[in-house]
């Protein structure tokens, strides 16, 4: 099949990003002809080792851009010939929807962020994926209709990213530790982590925090961990083109998210084998099969959190059960699975 991906750009530490590449590299791995398009980012090697042909479209913020970037990606479709195209993100199903009536096939859009006020933009698909069953009765409850939202769980596991050479930025991370992986803003509430952690590390001093990724928040953060005495225990190590490595040096993974549609850092998580703990919200509990293979706790509730965290740095049988439950089926949520069940929805939608 001969599949188009439309995305703004490719920077890494973005969710949907992850997900784009990855599903475009299975995808072409699986045989498909996949074209990439988008401004510019970080993985263009590693897309074109798969064999995804890569793009330009510069990116739209004025309304002659726009003209230019649907000028530019009506070329891209008109040379692709795609038999599906697929857009992740509002901006690129804006520019996708008309070109994909012009070449005559249907379009395809990923929810990623269903919080962000222009996401019921992504209506333009013929088909709208939600990441998550959660997400799929959010957006069923906005007034999408039924019968055109489809559920594809996210894949993180297994990723073609995980080959790139390792990101060498970071070091060893300081152990025992409790590890964070997201952006730095107000959404992953990653403050609440910091307080918790404050809360239970009386009752094991050796124990560290490493928060992993960059955003606007870190000043304030970092602000926090001193404020309550932690800033020889709380690491901010900045953003790693390859967190596996990270994750699997770490004892537990924590999330406080305020939303999170599914969580591809839980994932990863788990296939690290991490104990986590997370906050169960949106896509979460599914990712953590309803709490069998992580802890869930209340949203905006530090003192929750500290309390499984401390059960985990002080009770070596503890961490290691649930370390154990962590990994256990995991490898359901891999990018191959991921992109089979794309597939289907493609398939879906060509006839």
């Amino acid at each position: 099949m001969k599949i188009m991906h439309v995305i703004k750009h490719s920077w890494r530490s973005n969710g949907h990003v992850h997900v784009a590449v990855d599903l475009a590299c299975a995808q072409a791995d699986a045989g498909h002809e996949v074209t990439f398009a988008h401004a510019h980012g970080s993985y263009d090697d590693l897309l074109r080792a798969h064999g995804v042909t890569i793009a330009t479209v510069p990116e739209a913020s004025t309304l002659l851009d726009v003209l230019r970037s649907e000028r530019a990606l009506l070329g891209v479709a008109r040379a692709a010939r795609p038999e599906v195209v697929h857009a992740h993100m509002m901006s690129s199903a804006v520019l996708a929807h008309p070109v994909s009536k012009v070449v005559r096939a249907p379009l395809v859009t990923t929810m990623h962020n269903s919080f962000d006020s222009h996401s019921w933009l992504m209506r333009l698909g013929t088909v709208v994926v939600a990441v998550s069953e959660a997400e799929r009765q959010r957006l069923i409850g906005r007034g999408f209709p039924a019968r055109k939202v489809v559920c594809v769980l996210n894949g993180a596991v297994a990723s073609p990213r995980e080959a790139l050479p390792d990101d060498l930025s970071i070091g060893s991370l300081a152990g025992p530790c409790v590890v964070s992986l997201c952006g730095l803003h107000g959404r992953k509430a990653v403050g609440d982590i910091i307080t918790a952690f404050s809360k239970a590390q009386p009752a094991a001093p050796a124990w560290q925090l490493n928060i992993i990724g960059s955003g606007p928040d870190r000043d304030r953060l970092e602000g926090l961990a001193r404020d309550l005495g932690l800033s020889a225990s709380v690491h901010f190590t900045g953003p790693s083109l390859t967190p596996w490595r990270l994750l699997e040096q770490a004892d537990v993974f924590a999330s406080a998210s305020l939303d999170e549609p599914f969580g591809l850092s839980l994932a990863e998580a788990r296939a690290a084998g991490c104990a986590v703990v997370a906050t169960a919200v949106g896509g979460v509990p599914e990712v953590l099969e309803q709490g069998r293979a992580g802890q869930l706790v209340p949203v905006s509730a530090p003192e929750a959190m500290a309390d499984v965290l401390r059960r985990l740095m002080t009770d070596r049988d503890e961490l290691a059960r649930w370390r154990a439950r962590a990994r256990e089926n995991a490898d359901y949520f891999s990018v191959r699975r991921m992109a089979e069940d794309y597939d289907r929805v493609y398939q879906s939608v060509v006839g």
